[in-house]
């Protein structure tokens, strides 16, 4: 699969192999897990829920562009994205083949042509069901999308952006190995905590990018229920978000996270610039058993 058909520079961030149409709104995508990976962690001997979110990410780009004709040099905008894991996804050395069966549906229109989807998919290994995904999507053409981000379009950081007082929370408190893995800090009283990703780690930015983007933000959420929780080994089940707004680098990014109910399984993230939500996540941990 080309790399700028998923919006990846790098070949090894690539995570499907190839597609099938099956009608004018019904594809199969074949998909390819790494076994290993720096973010999209498999030391639990399963596969990150997280890389999965990432593999139907680059589904929903790939069928944009090569069956909705939105140009690949158009921005790509999600604003709703969610997904539910059906049953466990080992990592086998010799594993039934992966593929996502999906529906598009929902077209909108802009000027004559497609600018929005609507994607639906479910994850099969084999026949067995294994993860279901939706994702609400849109294009914006060079021009539309200077309009929206208003002179932000080319802002690049080059270094981590730490509000005043905060330090980056310690690796092991959040299941990382590294500390540049870690995309959250707190401040010294450690009651407040902030979104604070590192520009500079090219396995969480193989491109530049002018905004901290939706992917990133699932993970961070993750981190924050992990700190929140006690439990560096905290994995996702179920996760839906909606960005109302754009996450931007230099403004400082506080994460809220809420248990919505008496097990302490559903947590809300929320993510908050300027008193007004970017980003917020409705997520459920995975059984521990």
């Amino acid at each position: 699969m080309p790399r700028h058909l998923v919006h990846r520079h790098a070949v090894a961030e690539v995570f499907l192999t190839d597609y099938r149409i099956e009608s004018e709104s019904t594809y199969h995508v074949a998909v390819q897990l790494p076994v290993s990976h720096r973010i999209f962690d498999a030391s639990s001997e399963q596969h990150d829920p997280l890389g999965v979110a990432e593999a139907f990410r680059q589904a929903v780009v790939l069928l944009c562009h090569t069956r909705y004709n939105i140009p690949l040099h158009y921005k790509f905008l999600m604003e709703t994205f969610s997904f539910e894991m059906l049953d466990a996804l080992d990592v086998q050395p010799a594993a039934e083949p992966l593929t996502f069966s999906i529906t598009v549906d929902n077209l909108t229109h802009r000027d004559g042509a497609v600018s929005g989807v609507e994607v639906s998919g479910v994850l099969r290994e084999g026949t067995r069901h294994v993860a279901r995904c939706n994702a609400v999507a849109r294009g914006a053409s060079p021009e539309g999308y200077r309009r929206i981000r208003q002179g932000r379009e080319d802002y690049c950081p080059r270094e981590r952006i730490l509000p005043p007082g905060t330090a980056v929370i310690g690796s092991e408190r959040v299941g990382r190995s590294n500390n540049r893995d870690v995309l959250i800090s707190t401040d010294a009283a450690r009651q407040t905590v902030f979104c604070t990703p590192d520009p500079r780690n090219h396995s969480l930015f193989d491109h530049p990018v002018d905004h901290i983007p939706g992917m990133i933000l699932f993970e961070a959420a993750r981190q924050a229920v992990r700190y929140h929780t006690g439990d560096p080994a905290t994995q996702i089940a179920t996760l839906s978000a909606g960005f109302p707004r754009f996450t931007e680098w230099e403004t400082p990014c506080h994460v809220s996270t809420t248990p919505l109910d008496a097990s302490g399984n559903v947590h809300r993230v929320r993510f908050t610039q300027d008193q007004q939500t970017t980003a917020e996540l409705e997520l459920t941990i995975a059984d521990a058993s």
